[in-house]
């Protein structure tokens, strides 16, 4: 049972966050400060922000239980970040960062029209409903096994509690508590990692050796069976249509970048993330390794339950209530990101262009608390009494939505005469197979990105065509990727950064993603 000092340190900690939350949103004065911070943020605390909204408590908790029945084969799903990131900073960010929009789908509207960005921003909230539902449910889970309460009545709870905090502050309250937050989770992995070899008695390489051994720390698969999971070709292919869709084209990321004080600092905070990220992720995997040693292989109702069972069990008193506070931060200031994001989408893209021309608070508290309704109801339904890991149980939810979005913005940032209507079909049709081929042949969820992008770009490519009346060339070729290079070079006060340009930080990722194949394959062999 937790000791009245854990959950003192656990308020404490809310409170802490509840405040720097205040202190850092309260001078929010016009839209683009609340969506973008008036573009002033540094980029170290963007680049842990970026690291936090992907990490969350659903990596610190899912991470090690996905690995503890899995293996480490799960590092391969984040195999590919650094090459999606390398993407971004070579074309989409220029792109998004020179147009001046708040959200990606306006590029979208300007691009090609309110059917392909009705479409994309569907997919962005149906997604975000999926992660946030995930994020809330990790600290209802750890919640429920400390107090015994209902899982029916912390649902709600935990739901109100990330609306009211979300309310509090703009995008610098998110940037500044991720920031935060990334500081602890960090150090909870590491605390509970020296508590587990601890238990086991060994060394940390002696450790390390029993689950090699087992064949825990084998990670390259180079099956072509598609409906094996992760393996080298699924994440490779796949997982990489995965990740340019959420860090080149979806809100919760781009925004982020875009509060940055200038192109290059945006750069950089993209270049950071990139080894906060995968470092993280690796080591919290391995993690589930090691308790893997250190219960013997013992059999869990729910890989879930893994992580929650040491940190109550085995962990002193004192640093329970820290590590349960970081995890419920965690969970909490990703889903602020999320809930900003999907406001600044509501705002721009919805709101606006629709009803009035400047949204209300009151307006904005409405659809928030109509999307903690919505989630409360995903979570019920989606996630409770899942014996799955919650890293792969959100992927796979995802997978089917990744793919035709990701087709539709490369159409419309890398091709001329796609137009509205053939694109917005392009998707339908995109989903709808992807989904039928997944289902027909029981593919692994990672090889869904791939399918349903080829699917969207071919039919959307074929049935612009067909709608040529729809098509204006000239002046779809201004919001491509190649037009808007042309323009920057044509202007010779103001080159600076432009889309397709390949500088050093593009190659510092693009080595780090070789790097890391080398050291995957010197760890299993």
């Amino acid at each position: 049972m937790v000791s009245a000092i854990d959950i003192t340190i656990v308020i404490v900690y809310l409170l802490i966050m509840l405040g720097v939350g205040y202190l850092s949103g309260k001078n929010n004065k016009t839209q683009d400060d609340y969506f973008l911070a008036g573009h002033s943020m540094p980029w170290i605390p963007v680049a842990l922000s970026v690291a936090a909204t992907m990490i969350s408590a659903n990596g610190f908790i899912g991470g090690p239980g996905w690995a503890y029945t899995s293996g480490m084969a799960p590092v391969m799903v984040n195999i590919t970040v650094p090459l999606a990131v390398c993407f971004a900073l070579s074309i989409t960010t220029p792109v998004f960062y020179r147009m001046k929009v708040t959200s990606v789908y306006e590029y979208m509207g300007k691009r090609m029209g309110k059917y392909t960005r009705a479409l994309t921003i569907l997919q962005f909230f149906i997604n975000s409903i999926i992660q946030i539902s995930s994020m809330i449910y990790i600290p209802v889970l750890i919640f429920q096994k400390i107090t015994g309460i209902s899982f029916y009545v912390l649902v709600p709870f935990v739901v109100i509690t990330a609306l009211l905090y979300t309310l509090m502050g703009g995008i610098k309250a998110v940037i500044w508590t991720d920031s935060i937050q990334m500081v602890v989770v960090i150090g909870s992995v590491i605390l509970i990692m020296y508590m587990a070899v601890k238990g086991c008695g060994l060394s940390l390489l002696d450790t390390l050796s029993v689950a090699k051994e087992s064949g825990r720390l084998n990670t390259l698969d180079f099956s072509l069976d598609i409906t094996k999971e992760n393996t080298f070709w699924a994440s490779l292919i796949g997982g990489s249509v995965m990740w340019i869709r959420y860090f080149c084209f979806d809100q919760s990321q781009v925004q982020r970048v875009l509060t940055s004080k200038s192109l290059k600092s945006a750069k950089n905070s993209f270049v950071v993330s990139v080894f906060v990220m995968n470092i993280v992720y690796y080591v919290m995997l391995l993690l589930g390794a090691i308790l893997f040693v250190f219960y013997g292989g013992k059999e869990f109702a729910t890989s879930n339950e893994i992580m929650i069972t040491f940190i109550i069990e085995q962990m002193p008193i004192g640093i329970i209530g820290i590590i349960i506070a970081g995890i419920f931060a965690a969970a909490m200031s990703s889903v602020d990101s999320l809930f900003n994001s999907m406001t600044a989408v509501f705002t721009k893209d919805i709101y606006e262009p629709c009803v009035k021309k400047e949204a209300s608070l009151k307006v904005t508290m409405i659809i928030t608390g109509c999307i903690g309704v919505i989630m409360t109801i995903v979570i019920f339904v989606a996630f409770n009494g899942s014996v799955k890991s919650i890293l792969d149980l959100v992927g796979s939810y995802i997978s089917y939505f990744a793919g035709p979005a990701a087709g539709a913005f490369i159409l419309a940032m890398f091709t001329k005469k796609a137009n509205d209507k053939g694109t917005a079909v392009g998707v339908i049709i995109g989903f709808v197979l992807g989904w039928i081929i997944a289902i027909k042949f029981q593919v692994n969820w990672l090889w869904n990105p791939m399918i349903g992008a080829i699917i969207t770009f071919v039919f959307g490519y074929i049935l612009s065509l067909l709608w040529k009346q729809d098509s204006n060339e000239e002046q779809a070729e201004k919001y491509t990727a190649l037009g808007i290079r042309n323009q920057v070079l044509a202007n010779e006060s103001d080159k600076g950064d432009v889309p397709f340009s390949f500088g050093c930080r593009e190659l510092i990722v693009l080595v780090f993603f070789i790097m890391q194949y080398v050291f995957l394959y010197c760890v299993q062999h």
